[in-house]
């Protein structure tokens, strides 16, 4: 196979037509191979994105891999290589990497799982793996472990994606939290009610991104994630691609337990013997006997953070970073971006713009975007009582006509230990604590916003009236969000948005929509864990994962390490 690095073609040429655009691929590349267009037996688009550097000239830039007649090329990978190195094009080179692949089960497998309470059966077998978590990690954990022949038990503290989205819809109406199932917690992890972004900047040398975008496309997303720079499902899709998971799952023979808050584990001559969990609509508390145990919880589980510190497992405490989010018309970003020139043909082949800025603040700080959501909605993201955050959403077509982000800056645990007067290991998580319950205060658990202007001038009387249209689920109300941070972060904010501006015209405009506090950008704490083995330090049989261990930063990051865990558990050791 032949790789064939950017190839450009203006947006306008291709427009929207995927079989005028196969067309133009295979001439140009003929053209860089120097061979006709038949002698090319297979062309596959392996991605597409956007430079749109010269807003008069925005062009896709392609990477392709082509496969030529033998006549051609030869009949070897030899033959093939001494073809690409004729070219002397650094852009084209041969291509060899396989596509993971997954152990195949053992004719025992199922058999020897135990049975599905996880005790083992009648001959003391293994038991079956448990995966605390049905996020991304612990979802894709599961689908590993399931397709080789194992069967897993899947424990979720919150509620199946469907009564979760319930749930979730009644707290934006309502005001009424449920602890235990909300944004945080429920089938499907954090990331469900996101925009569904999948791009993610972690290298993929072992197939393991490109194994996560297929499997999602195998469970219903749409084919086009496989090509695009940035791919992303919007929460529509995502919950339907969570539910089809799980029911594959299931179908494979393991077991979902639901409203199963995780609790405790059991440890006998250093490996873990069993679990407990809390039923938490009867209060009762269940134990399960296992051998093998995924800790997948997420960033926000932050009882099981502190369990594990009691247990005495080593962690770490870990930087991450706070701020806020701020909100504008999606047309001011895509004409910023794209060009106020033949705007609405752009805008009707690209669609809604996406953006990420990073800058560094006169204190020192680093102030950058994260999770940018075009055409979406800020939500209240809470799981706390008295406390609140907030995140961005959008749904698949992205056509709110908002863009939302995170401006947030860099924090350390030097600053977790000035708030909270501690060096304790999980001061970071109080650290957060603090700012959410300081955002709850200001409008008695109401999403607080305010212009750019009265975030600039620090109002402490804002009126957040702004001609800018804001996309709330959830109530808001005007306030001092810049009150609620520490002083660092808000400077840092302010200091970076003309720099910004520089990059998207308007972008720090007074009428701009700032609301707070976006405080779980990532986990607080690491727990620590062999390189090789991929468990816990002192720990055996347990494997922390995801982005609730520290070893990920988003939903495809998440997946990947999940699949990675299961592997090893199945005995892969090279990953």
């Amino acid at each position: 196979m032949i790789r064939i690095n950017q190839i450009k073609i203006s947006i306008f040429e291709v427009g929207t037509d995927a079989e005028k655009e196969a067309k133009l691929l295979k001439k140009l590349s003929a053209g860089l191979l120097s061979c006709r267009q038949d002698d090319i037996r297979k062309l596959k688009l392996v991605r597409r994105s956007i430079d749109a550097r010269e807003k008069d000239n925005i062009e896709f830039v392609y990477t392709v891999d082509v496969r030529l007649h033998d006549s051609v090329v030869g009949p070897s990978a030899e033959t093939e290589l001494r073809f690409v190195e004729k070219l002397k094009n650094a852009n084209i080179r041969q291509m060899n990497k396989a596509p993971l692949t997954l152990p195949i089960p053992k004719d025992s497998g199922n058999a020897s799982e135990g049975t599905a309470d996880g005790t083992g059966d009648s001959s003391g077998t293994r038991k079956a793996p448990i995966v605390v978590g049905s996020g991304p990690c612990g979802l894709f954990a599961a689908y590993v472990l399931a397709e080789c022949g194992r069967t897993p038990i899947i424990l979720e503290r919150g509620e199946d994606v469907d009564k979760r989205t319930a749930k979730t819809e009644l707290f934006f109406e309502s005001g009424k939290l449920d602890p235990e199932c909300n944004i945080q917690f429920g089938e499907g992890g954090a990331g469900t009610f996101s925009d569904g972004k999948l791009n993610t900047s972690i290298k993929d040398r072992g197939g393991y991104i490109e194994f996560v975008l297929k499997t999602f496309v195998r469970f219903g997303a749409d084919p086009e994630i496989l090509i695009d720079q940035k791919p992303h499902v919007g929460t529509d899709v995502l919950t339907t691609v969570v539910k089809n998971m799980r029911e594959y799952i299931i179908s494979k023979g393991g077991r979902y337990i639901f409203n199963a808050r995780f609790d405790d584990l059991t440890v006998h001559d250093g490996h873990v013997s069993s679990v407990s969990y809390t039923d938490t609509h009867t209060g009762k508390s269940q134990t399960l006997e296992c051998d093998e145990l995924i800790l997948a919880t997420g960033h926000s589980a932050r009882d099981t953070f502190l369990m594990l510190k009691n247990k005495g497992f080593h962690m770490e405490a870990k930087p991450f970073a706070v701020g806020v989010r701020i909100q504008h018309p999606q047309e001011l970003i895509d004409k910023a971006l794209y060009g106020a020139d033949r705007f609405s043909e752009k805008q009707a082949i690209l669609g809604p713009a996406a953006y990420k800025l990073t800058r560094k603040a006169s204190n020192g700080r680093n102030c950058f975007s994260f999770c940018m959501c075009p055409g979406g909605y800020v939500v209240n993201s809470s799981s706390e009582d008295g406390r609140l955050c907030v995140n961005g959403m959008s749904y698949n077509d992205r056509a709110s006509g908002t863009a939302n982000s995170a401006l947030i800056v860099n924090v350390t645990p030097e600053d977790f230990a000035d708030a909270t007067g501690s060096d304790d290991i999980l001061n970071g998580m109080e650290f957060q604590r603090q700012l959410e319950e300081q955002a709850y205060k200001l409008c008695d658990g109401v999403i607080p916003y305010e212009t750019y202007k009265e975030f600039r001038e620090n109002s402490k009387a804002p009126e957040g009236t702004s001609s800018y249209e804001s996309k709330f689920l959830g109530y808001a109300a005007a306030a001092d969000v810049r009150g609620a941070l520490p002083d660092y972060v808000g400077d840092a904010i302010a200091d970076c948005m003309a720099g910004f501006a520089r990059t998207i015209e308007g972008y720090d405009s007074d009428d701009a929509i700032i609301a707070g506090v976006e405080a779980r950008t990532s986990s607080p704490v690491r727990i620590l864990r062999d390189d090789n083995t991929r468990e816990a330090i002192g720990f055996a049989g347990v494997y922390p994962a995801g982005e609730g261990a520290g070893y990920a930063g988003g939903i495809t990051s998440a997946a990947a390490d999940g699949v990675k865990t299961a592997l090893r558990i199945l005995g892969v050791t090279e990953l």
